[in-house]
């Protein structure tokens, strides 16, 4: 699966839970395949050049994973960037444990729309391990 987000959002963190890795976490220009995953660098989706760089790399996927934060302070997804992906679809909110961060649920749950997601959507967090395994039960993603 892939996953696409803007940079910081906890793409890196989710794809480790995913994977069932433990990777130190560093910043990358570079799109990084795990064995679960292709973790692409924040920086395609939030330039419109390089957005063609991303739907061709989700030739590879089998699912898109559209990933934000509830610390986001913009939403970086274009209109109906959704539709650019033929294959199933899914959206993740991260970083559920920022309580004094977080922003309105029901606002995320619009953004996703817009972009033309319908869902699911996930909340998650990999600092406390909130919603990854119910994430990974919709992904069929066995813990082993």
């Amino acid at each position: 699966m892939m996953l696409i987000g803007s940079s910081r959002t906890g793409k890196t963190s989710l794809a480790n839970w995913l994977n069932s890795e433990n990777i130190e976490v560093l910043k990358s220009q570079t799109i990084n395949y795990g064995t679960h995953t292709i973790d692409t660098p924040g920086e395609y989706l939030e330039s419109p050049l390089m957005h063609r760089y991303i739907i061709a790399a989700s030739q590879d996927a089998d699912m898109i994973l559209f990933v934000q934060s509830f610390d986001q302070t913009g939403f970086s997804f274009p209109p109906n960037f959704a539709g650019a992906f033929n294959c199933r679809k899914v959206g993740v909110i991260t970083k559920a444990d920022l309580e004094e961060k977080r922003n309105d649920l029901e606002l995320l749950y619009r953004n996703f729309k817009e972009i033309g997601l319908e869902g699911p959507y996930f909340v998650t967090s990999s600092k406390t391990g909130k919603g990854i395994e119910e994430l990974k039960n919709c992904l069929s993603i066995s813990n082993a």
